[in-house]
């Protein structure tokens, strides 16, 4: 005889960045394991392979986890993690004076929902000439190493990889059809006050976060902290 089914309870959430809402239920015991696992290597790539596996086992729309913008990934872990173990999580977060660690619970459910402008997404570089560009997906991410993000051509590529369009008064190219190496060169031919202004987009990119509040245990000094990113928040 077969054993009794378990069944979830099923939740709605709206994600800004793909603008619309899927159905997911919470994680369980053994997809709850590949994130303990994940998060004991203290592995960058490890863990934001089980978050994007845990996702995918959980929601039931056709959707390409990877290619959500990273906020929408944030966001859709955060509330997934809240429904599946409790609306709060306990982290250690240094004081910013005497760099003591306190034990601190943070409300998941309390955590900002990012908001999208869908129209600061078309840029004018020049009077004529502009581009569309998308926030950078998860698979961006992942395909950048860290330290990578800390050199010029990291931060080139990236800039590069999420321009969707390249226009004028005349023509609209599509990136899709362009060679990376031409898109690289587009960037680089911008002058500082033009780059600037595309990577102010980047800059002030939707993100989870979240101001925590604490009262140091050792020195009493009164902390206030933001936490950006999902790994912020299992710190």
């Amino acid at each position: 005889m077969a054993l009794p089914q378990l069944n979830s309870v099923k939740y709605d959430l709206f994600l800004p960045g793909l603008g619309k809402t899927v159905e997911f239920r919470p994680y369980l015991v053994k997809e709850e394991k590949i994130l303990m696992m994940a998060l004991e290597s203290q592995d960058q790539k490890q863990i934001l392979s089980a978050v994007v596996d845990i996702i995918d086992a959980c929601v039931f729309d056709d959707i390409d986890v990877k290619k959500l913008a990273v906020f929408d990934v944030e966001l859709l872990f955060i509330t997934l993690r809240s429904k599946s173990v409790g609306e709060g999580v306990d982290i250690n977060m240094k004081c910013s004076e005497c760099e003591t660690e306190n034990p601190v619970s943070i409300a998941l459910d309390e955590i900002n929902v990012p908001t999208v402008d869908h129209e600061s997404k078309t840029l004018m570089i020049t009077d004529n000439v502009g581009v569309t560009l998308r926030y950078p997906s998860f698979q961006d991410v992942q395909k950048q190493k860290p330290e990578e993000m800390d050199t010029m051509d990291g931060v080139l590529k990236l800039l590069a990889s999420c321009i969707e369009t390249i226009f004028d008064a005349e023509e609209v190219h599509d990136t899709k059809d362009l060679k990376e190496s031409e898109v690289l060169e587009f960037v680089e031919q911008m002058n500082n006050n033009q780059f600037q202004s595309i990577s102010e987009f980047f800059n002030d990119m939707p993100s989870l976060r979240s101001v925590v509040h604490f009262k140091c245990a050792n020195c009493e000094h009164e902390n206030e902290i933001e936490l950006r990113g999902i790994q912020s928040f299992f710190t």
